[in-house]
């Protein structure tokens, strides 16, 4: 019930394309050609428009605004290196996990996950879903905002990041 594009070419290749991606982050600015790792991060990272940096050249560039949580905001300015290093790590992570296309297939009454439980909307055939090592399904955007505050599935709380590490040292 899903179409996928598999997972990445490794672990250690995500975190160096992180590590790129944090060096766009710490300069507040995105290249038109950014990795996909850089543009999940603008999922997580929004522009505040009211406060800006000047830089040399006199251009005024917004300044990122990470949401660690729904209730709480950080300028990018207000992250250490560590914490930068360690967001685009999380992403590049999250980026190897298998994703495809929600389809029910032919017959309608199979018993099929038919709910994303982070949002608690039904599936609609086409929706962009994210698998987990456990084989729990849910809407892309759901599961990635999820994974950015709590590495472990909602259904069954089976850590994420140490199935998906194992699973790289297998290869």
């Amino acid at each position: 019930f899903w179409r996928g594009d598999g997972a990445g070419s490794g672990a250690a290749a995500a975190i160096s394309a992180a590590k790129q991606d944090v060096v766009e982050i710490t300069g507040l600015k995105r290249r038109a050609g950014a990795s996909p790792v850089a543009q999940q991060l603008s999922a997580h990272v929004t522009l505040r428009q009211p406060r800006v940096h000047q830089f040399r050249s006199q251009e005024q560039v917004p300044v990122p605004v990470y949401h660690p949580t729904p209730s709480q905001t950080r300028l990018a300015t207000q992250l250490t290196e560590e914490e930068q290093i360690r967001i685009a790590q999380r992403i590049g992570l999250i980026q190897h996990l298998p994703k495809g296309v929600y389809d029910p297939g032919r017959d309608g009454s199979e018993k099929k996950i038919r709910e994303c439980v982070i949002c608690m909307m039904d599936f609609v055939y086409g929706d962009p879903i994210r698998f987990l090592p456990c084989m729990h399904i849910y809407h892309l955007d759901c599961i990635d905002d999820w994974l950015m505050r709590s590495f472990t599935c909602p259904s069954c709380m089976e850590p994420v990041d140490a199935a998906l590490l194992s699973s790289y040292e297998t290869n």
